[in-house]
């Protein structure tokens, strides 16, 4: 997860640079919003992509591959954004409650806000075939693949 965080940033620096280019002046009101739904959008996007054809870079890295829970075939695009979303409301969730912790450390709806993203991932411990809980929402599993492509040829693409 740290590693595809990495990537994930660098997207994200990415696509600031073609926003901020558009954007005249500090971003405030409607355009900071639009910035941060542009942002979440754009990752939805990078990972919609990836998983869709069953790897991001850093999934390649580690031989792991997302597949259809079923099927084990490729992730359809409605998984692959359902899964981004569940992932993106507990994950999301958590560094959001994270970052307003720094400056309201009192706030409880906060702390409890944290909740979501480490119980969505620590569900993998518990759950029968360690699969996190946004993969359980979203219909998917994650795999390990070595010396196999999820199509089934030679070698990880």
């Amino acid at each position: 997860m740290v590693y595809e965080a990495i990537v994930a940033a660098a997207v994200v620096f990415v696509a600031s640079l073609a926003f901020q280019g558009a954007a005249t002046g500090r971003l405030e009101g409607m355009t900071r919003l639009a910035f941060q739904i542009y942002l979440v959008t754009v990752l939805g996007l990078y990972f919609a992509w990836f998983w869709r054809r069953g790897q991001t870079l850093p999934m390649r890295a580690w031989r792991l591959c997302l597949v259809d829970a079923r099927s084990g075939g490729p992730v359809t695009p409605g998984r692959a954004i359902v899964r981004y979303l569940a992932a993106m409301l507990m994950i999301g969730t958590s560094l959001a409650a994270a970052l307003y912790l720094r400056e309201h450390p009192g706030a409880a709806a906060a702390w409890a806000a944290l909740v979501p993203g480490p119980a969505g991932v620590a569900w993998a411990a518990f759950d029968r075939d360690r699969q996190s809980l946004y993969d359980r929402i979203a219909g998917t599993r994650l795999i390990r693949r070595d010396g196999a492509s999820p199509r089934g040829g030679a070698g990880v693409e």
